[in-house]
């Protein structure tokens, strides 16, 4: 016997292996789930019969029609595939019997029409009704046919057409085996393995041996395996672009996900928070319509609602054994999961954000407990300035009237030196109680003391809009903040808008007191830098939790500048 033969044989064995083996994984499957819907199962077990005898080939005429309609749920989606499905499996089976007859008929072309149907629905489940799992298992289909016509491809360059030489059918034997191996894997377990992986893999190559073969082919010899040598590594960088764009759609990979979260995070903007970044990349990079970004030291960034808030997937984001943040995700329009691969890119985007994320909160945390402090700093100097003014102020000027009295009846020098004392004492403590906070603040409120402050010689007009009680009870952190900011912007208007007006809005909410300030000047300049006033004002509001922002888009210069008001000193204890 020659060794062909010999070969031959061994190949026909491992096909019965194999085709066993899957058969029983499929009788498994279906006995351990207890499907109902068992009609693809149905039709890769006629697949796998056909390849046990040849005599079973027209079991194809009733497996592909059954397999295309209904893999990989085993139902007939939609439903009306039964009748394609039908008519197609009659005309094989009637052709297959009549050697031929039915072929022949001037109506068989319309019954063939039956497969572009059939593969049209796939496509349309694909793309509209199947769920990730689901689309996960077409893809294992879809890398069976690469693996297949690969290997066919393989044994004919290398043994000629199939039956023209014996090793050619030896190898020929087995070249189905990764299709029905795929369709099994496919409908058994399809997320057991990384099939995106491996499909990238696989069209990768399918891109870089043609290119590198066709160099070689047209350079040949040494020649040829230096074109080989220079065209290996943009070979593979088309076919990795390539296998990218087809398998995941052009979504960057992991590295390159990271790579641009930290390049977003080093060129933030200070108005854009680090959380807010985050949920940009990560929502940019998977292409996802909805997600959301929370946690117990910032207001929530991002809310899916509806059916997207139920279907969104929690990722909790760790450092250093604490949650900084929790990141909530809804899949892709038209999938149910994540996909592994969106779940490698988001354990990549989540480790990197982690440090990020805790140093903002660590940040957030200092200036929360700055705020508390200078807080409580002002209300106690609000509280020492009142005992000066109502308290000692009173008693002292009284002691200084008795002093003088008793001067006056006595004629004793003791007594005029006594009264001078007394009287020194009371200027010390109104000048105590000037320095500690302006006396118009307290006295008469922010809206008298803005008035007040911002008069000026000039040209200029102020014009202040407060509706009445929106200076009733502020924390004495922000009425004094608030009036050294807006004094302050007058004067840097004054010195460089040239402007002929400015326009100083308050308001108040619950929450916050905002302050707009706007004058007709000339603007920022697009390079301005900002000088000793513009840093003033930003760490004044800063200093109580607050912020100040410009508005370069306006005309002339515009101060949006916003306080806390519910800022509680005790909580800082």
């Amino acid at each position: 016997m020659s060794d062909s033969a010999i070969a031959l044989g061994v190949s026909q064995a491992v096909v019965w292996a194999v085709c066993l083996t899957l058969g029983v994984v499929l009788v498994i499957d279906v006995v351990r789930r207890g499907r109902s819907n068992w009609l693809s199962h149905v039709a890769i077990g006629l697949l796998i019969a056909m390849h046990l005898d040849d005599h079973l080939a027209m079991l194809w005429a009733v497996a592909f029609p059954l397999l295309a309609a209904t893999f990989p749920d085993g139902r007939f989606v939609p439903r009306w595939l039964v009748v394609p499905v039908a008519g197609y499996s009659v005309f094989g089976v009637v052709d297959i019997v009549t050697g031929g007859w039915a072929t022949d008929q001037p109506w068989a072309p319309l019954v063939n029409t039956s497969t572009a149907a059939l593969l049209a629905a796939q496509v349309y489940r694909y793309m509209r009704r199947a769920s990730t799992v689901e689309r996960q298992a077409v893809r294992w289909v879809i890398l069976g046919v690469f693996l297949t016509f690969a290997w066919f491809e393989a044994v004919r360059i290398g043994f000629g057409n199939i039956g023209e030489s014996p090793w050619s059918s030896v190898f020929a034997n087995a070249g189905t085996l990764p299709l029905l191996a795929c369709l099994t894997i496919g409908l058994v377990a399809p997320d057991r393995l990384p099939v995106d992986l491996l499909l990238h893999a696989v069209i990768t190559a399918y891109v870089v041996v043609p290119v590198l073969a066709l160099a070689y082919a047209l350079t040949g010899g040494w020649p040829g395996a230096g074109a080989v040598a220079v065209l290996t590594i943009p070979a593979f960088w088309l076919g990795q672009r390539v296998a990218g764009w087809i398998v995941y759609r052009g979504r960057p990979s992991p590295a390159k996900a990271t790579a641009d979260l930290l390049r977003r995070l080093n060129a933030r903007d200070p108005a854009t928070s680090v959380p807010e970044v985050v949920l940009e990349v990560t929502r940019a990079n998977l292409y996802l319509d909805h997600g959301s970004i929370d946690g117990d030291w910032f207001a929530p960034v991002g809310a899916p609602t509806g059916e997207a808030a139920v279907e969104a997937t929690a990722f909790p984001i760790t450092y250093r054994g604490e949650d900084v943040a929790v990141l909530h995700l809804v899949p892709r329009r038209g999938e149910t999961a994540f996909t592994p691969r969106d779940r490698s890119v988001i354990d990549a985007l989540v480790t990197h954000a982690a440090p990020a994320l805790h140093g903002a909160q660590v940040l957030a945390h200092l200036q929360d407990s700055r705020a508390l402090i200078v807080s409580a700093r002002e209300e106690e100097r609000r509280r020492l300035r009142r005992e000066l003014h109502d308290d000692l102020g009173p008693t002292l000027s009284g002691l200084a009237l008795s002093a003088a009295a008793l001067a006056r009846s006595t004629g004793s020098p003791e007594a005029s030196v006594l009264h001078e004392d007394i009287a020194h004492a009371v200027r010390q403590s109104r000048e105590l109680a000037y320095d500690l906070r302006p006396p118009v603040l307290d006295d008469h409120g922010l809206i008298a003391a803005i008035t007040d402050r911002t008069r000026g010689e000039g040209s200029l007009l102020v014009h202040l809009d407060a509706p009445d009680g929106v200076d009733r009870d502020l924390p004495a952190a922000v009425d004094l903040s608030a009036l050294r900011i807006v004094v302050e912007a007058v004067a840097n208007t004054r010195k460089h808008a040239q402007a002929r007006r400015v326009d100083i809005r308050l308001r108040r909410t619950a929450a916050e007191l905002t302050i707009e300030i706007q004058d007709d000047g000339t603007g920022l300049p697009a390079d301005v830098r900002a000088g000793i006033g513009m840093h003033s004002i930003a760490e004044r509001a800063a200093e109580i939790g607050g912020t100040a922002r410009y508005d370069r888009a306006a005309a002339g210069t515009r101060l949006h500048v916003s306080l806390p008001v519910d800022t509680d000193p005790s909580e800082g204890t």
